[in-house]
């Protein structure tokens, strides 16, 4: 009876062993979107107007899912880039501890992101965009449960 019993615990332990951590094999839905002020889509906006920069990541798992970051900036970064450069991001002005803080998205639930951009109101001097082209690109954590596939920079132009 007793070696019933230990094969018993050693096939549980086992198959606790096996339990998948990995992440899922389906990716996370994800929106990234710019648009002007009045919510159309667009990609070509005069020097000196603002815009929005919108992203969600939504949980479409059963599980909850962590992500940690390393301070206690916003979970969702923008950041507007010409060429290799961050010209303006969307926690400019602003100072962050530097903590390791977790969080959590529940099952249906979203991780979001938008940004009257390209200045933030604690942003001095404020970023007037000369003419030319611009990326927009979104940073936002990693979840261990779940992947999240690339998220592709917005292309756009100002003009004068």
């Amino acid at each position: 009876m007793k070696t019933i019993i230990i094969f018993g615990l050693i096939a549980i332990c086992i198959n606790g062993c096996n339990q998948s951590t990995s992440p899922s094999d389906k990716p996370l839905t994800t929106t990234f979107t710019l648009t002007d002020t009045s919510g159309q889509t667009v990609s070509q906006f005069h020097s000196g107007e603002e815009f929005k920069l919108a992203f969600t990541v939504t949980n479409t798992t059963k599980d909850t899912l962590t992500f940690y970051r390393g301070s206690t900036a916003p979970a969702v970064i923008f950041q507007i880039m010409k060429n290799d450069s961050v010209i303006a991001s969307s926690v400019d002005g602003y100072a962050f501890l530097a903590v390791v803080l977790g969080g959590y998205v529940a099952p249906g639930q979203s991780l979001q992101g938008e940004w009257k951009a390209p200045n933030t109101p604690a942003q001095n001097p404020k970023v007037l965009l000369n003419p030319g082209s611009y990326q927009a690109k979104v940073l936002f954590p990693n979840f261990n449960q779940a992947k999240v596939n690339p998220v592709s920079s917005i292309t756009f132009s100002v003009s004068p």
